[in-house]
Order: C-alpha cells, then structure tokens, then sequence
C-alpha cells in the first residue's frame, strides 16, 4: 500500500490541471488498495507563504497556523505527490509558489532535508502554448523535489491547452500516459 498526495495547484476547477490529476489518480487507485489525499490549493481559505520565522528550524515542523499547515503533514507522510500547476507569465501559479515556499519547512539549519528520500514525484505543467516555457517550469519544480528532497521524478505531462480547458480530456494517447504514470505510484 502506498499514500499518494495529488496536488493541484490550478485555480480553474474542473480543467486541465484537475483532469490530468485525476485521470493519475485513477490509474494510482486501480487495483490497489493505496491511499489517497487530493488538494486544490486553490479552494484553501487561508493559506501564506512562508514567513521566515525559522520556528520550523526549532520544532520539526510549519509553525503557522494556517490551511496549508496539515497539507505540509500530508507531504510528510505520503510515499508518492503529484504536483499540479498551470502556467501564469513563464511561471508555476502563485498557488503553487505559496505551497513551494512552505517546503522550506522540511529543510534543516545546515541545509539538507528532513523528509525521506526515494519519494516518488510526478509533475504536471499546463500552458497556452509555450511548451518550452512550461518544461522549463517542469524542469525548477522537479529540480527542488530531487534536489532539495531526494525525490524520485517518476515522470511528467506538459500540455499546451491552446485555449482549451477540455484539451486534456479531448486527448486519448495523453490520458492514457496520466492511467500509465498512476500505476508507477
């Protein structure tokens, strides 16, 4: 049994970013009896970036008190996370920068980790049509979960919506790849 944390960081319900997670999730949850926890960071009513307060440093954990503070807990105990976001002006979504900022949280006073290492990441990036601009984004989430975490990157879906909030759905072979990477988890 495996926890899988899937989390979405799209303001846009019911669009590509939560379509992706979704159809990874379904294969995740396919014949197993794994876990899951699925967040819309959006749908949070209070949630900050880190604040600097170094009180993470002192007790182990986020000292804030906030929407966000059981997520950071639900990081910690999952196996595997799913990270979801679109792209806003060559950038990951302010939902997601919040979320990113609070991981500093499992980063140590000499600078090394604190969460267990082999956890498995998938990313998911959606964009207009800059497909370079949205792996590039693939490529700084992914460099600070591996980095950072010791994160295994299992794999990734970059998908140019072309002004499609239905692009993913409408998209056999992409679906199938999403079915294909939750059975990784």
């Amino acid at each position: 049994m495996s926890k899988i944390l899937a989390v979405n960081a799209s303001p846009r319900r019911g669009g590509n970013c939560e379509t992706i997670v979704n159809a990874i999730t379904d294969g995740a949850m396919r014949f197993t009896s794994n876990m899951l926890d699925i967040v819309n960071l959006n749908t949070l009513r209070l949630m900050n970036g880190c604040q600097a307060c170094m009180g993470c440093k002192f007790t182990g954990s986020c000292v804030a008190k906030d929407d966000l503070t059981p997520i950071l807990s639900l990081v910690k105990e999952s196996d595997s996370i799913i990270v979801a976001t679109p792209v806003y002006f060559g950038h990951a979504s302010a939902q997601y920068k919040v979320f990113e900022d609070r991981l500093f949280s499992f980063i140590e006073k000499d600078g090394s980790g604190v969460l267990p290492s082999g956890k498995k990441l998938v990313t998911i990036v959606t964009c207009e049509d800059d497909v370079e601009i949205a792996e590039t984004v693939a490529d700084e989430i992914e460099w600070m979960f591996v980095n950072y975490f010791s994160f295994n990157a299992v794999g990734r879906i970059v998908l140019a919506a072309k002004g499609s909030k239905n692009a993913a759905k409408k998209n056999d072979e992409l679906m199938e790849k999403a079915i294909l990477l939750g059975k990784e988890l």
